[in-house]
């Protein structure tokens, strides 16, 4: 087995993102080497690492989702409409991560009974899920009568760090041992390594899939509390970015994973990595596009370096 192309792509990834971060040392040293940068970076890191574990999950299967940024956005409406409303924080909470749930089911159910290309399948569930979002929402920002029990979820802190930074983290550890300790975790590798192979042994398939869906889903929704927890409000755009940068973040963590396979740290990694180049840009006034259009390089880049990687190892 060849490791030259896994090491170029650790080199590759790692190194850009030294110098990265050396260059925004350079740049802008008064506010990029600040501990409030630092805190702020993982506190925008949350909600794209919460997303990338579950759908490292579907990627390792063999799957694709575009759905869930609408899960994000349907899940937002949903939630604030429901504390604005009266409704206890803890049932609204719970109602939402059910709804989540339940659309991940209906999406693999759609994609593993149906038989059908999940590429299609989410794209289509995604544009009735936003058409849903915007038909209760009136595609309006509602932030009246919010409870401040609401929004204290992503303000309050232990030791230093906010609630929402302590559960992505529970999120990674706990993602990462279900991947590599458990059998579902080991019966999902087999899927995604070879499907055949996986049914031959007893693997049920189906459900394997399915299961990654609804995890997306819970998690999707669970994403939707904390932003809009963190504006206290419920915006149209609430997921807007979040499917280009999570998928550049799961490719990343590619690039750099054992064998150029979708790792969840290697995934929390890339968020990291996209949401440093992120800050580092904004705190050097540059333009938004650029973010987007280096975003799409690196996916590019990424993308290949997994690819080539798979094909030295086969």
């Amino acid at each position: 087995m060849k490791r030259s192309s896994v090491t170029a792509g650790r080199v590759v990834v790692f190194g850009g993102f030294l110098l990265m971060a050396l260059v925004f040392s350079v740049t802008v040293p008064e506010t990029f080497l600040q501990l409030s940068t630092a805190r702020n970076i993982l506190d925008q890191s949350v909600v794209p690492i919460v997303l990338v574990c579950a759908l490292t999950f579907v990627l390792i299967t063999g799957e694709f989702d575009l759905s869930f940024t609408a899960i994000v956005g349907l899940a937002a409406g949903v939630v604030v409409l429901l504390v604005s409303h009266g409704v206890s924080v803890l049932l609204a909470l719970g109602a939402t991560v059910l709804l989540g749930g339940l659309i991940g089911l209906l999406v693999g159910t759609l994609v593993t009974l149906g038989r059908a290309s999940s590429f299609i399948v989410t794209l289509a569930v995604g544009s009735a899920v936003t058409g849903i979002e915007y038909g209760l929402t009136g595609q309006t920002t509602i932030y009246q009568d919010i409870p401040e029990s609401f929004s204290a979820l992503a303000t309050n802190e232990i030791l230093g760090l906010r609630l929402p930074v302590w559960f992505a983290l529970l999120v990674v550890i706990g993602a990462a041992i279900t991947l590599q300790a458990t059998r579902y975790g080991r019966q999902a590798q087999a899927v995604g390594s070879n499907v055949q192979a996986a049914y031959l042994a007893g693997v049920r398939v189906r459900r394997v899939k399915l299961l990654t869906f609804v995890m997306l889903g819970l998690l999707s929704a669970a994403a939707a509390i904390i932003l809009t927890s963190r504006a206290s409000s419920y915006y149209p755009t609430a997921s807007g970015g979040l499917l280009l940068s999570s998928y550049v973040a799961a490719f990343l963590g590619a690039a750099v994973g054992s064998q150029n396979r979708f790792t969840v740290g290697g995934g929390a990694f890339g968020v990291v990595f996209i949401t440093t180049l992120q800050t580092g840009l904004t705190l050097n006034n540059q333009p938004a596009w650029t973010s987007a259009l280096i975003q799409g390089v690196v996916l590019a880049a990424a993308v290949l370096i997994a690819a080539r990687g798979k094909r030295d190892v086969a």
